[in-house]
């Protein structure tokens, strides 16, 4: 124990080479185990909204007009909506299933992944997806919302059209436009069209 305390006097730089390999040591088990905390939070809520959204989607299967007038809307058009991807993703052919819907169930599928993907920035929506989606996304904007609503969304669905050469991809508006469509979304009945449309067109959900 002599020989070592009398070694690290005469080479005092190691100790700080030692202490600072320890704080990066601790840092790093710190680092690690916030980052595995995050990721257990992140998977926890992942999870919390798969079972959520199953419940809903089963509220919904058998759907009458009882019960679609009695329902919350943001409810039933998540309930429908959940339902309508249930159909297409457990399907091997996706694309044949969404080809087989009818135009207003098309809607408010496309619909809902704009609140999914697009919620926080339209953008992202337009990121994510593609035609027929973002089409069948846009006619449901123009029909159940309108207005200044489907004026934004008409602008960055231009902007994100690989097939339209006149509108250019400005980022400065894309982001203004972000800004507008989440506000003009962001009021407490931003459901009530859509379950509206739902409930009008019945016929086509049941």
């Amino acid at each position: 124990m002599q020989a070592f305390i009398e070694y690290y006097k005469e080479h005092i730089y190691f100790l700080f080479i030692l202490a600072a390999l320890l704080v990066l040591a601790v840092w790093m088990v710190s680092k690690a185990f916030r980052s595995s905390s995050a990721r257990r939070k992140a998977n926890e809520a992942v999870m919390k909204k798969l079972e959520e959204d199953t419940a809903l989607r089963k509220d919904f299967e058998n759907l009458t007009p009882e019960k679609a007038q009695s329902a919350p809307p943001e409810k039933l058009f998540k309930g429908v909506a959940l339902g309508i991807c249930r159909n297409i993703e457990k399907s091997a052919d996706m694309l044949a299933v969404f080809n087989s819907l009818n135009e207003n169930q098309k809607k408010i599928y496309a619909l809902y992944f704009i609140f999914e993907d697009g919620g926080e920035k339209l953008s992202n929506f337009f990121k994510i997806n593609g035609k027929p989606l973002t089409v069948y996304a846009k006619a449901a904007v123009d029909e159940i919302y309108g207005g200044e609503t489907a004026d934004v969304f008409g602008k960055e669905f231009l902007a994100y059209d690989e097939d339209d050469e006149t509108t250019s991809l400005i980022p400065s508006d894309i982001e203004k436009n972000d800004t507008l469509f989440k506000s003009l979304l962001g009021g407490a009945d931003i459901y009530n069209p859509p379950a509206e449309f739902i409930i009008e067109n019945l016929k086509d959900f049941v």
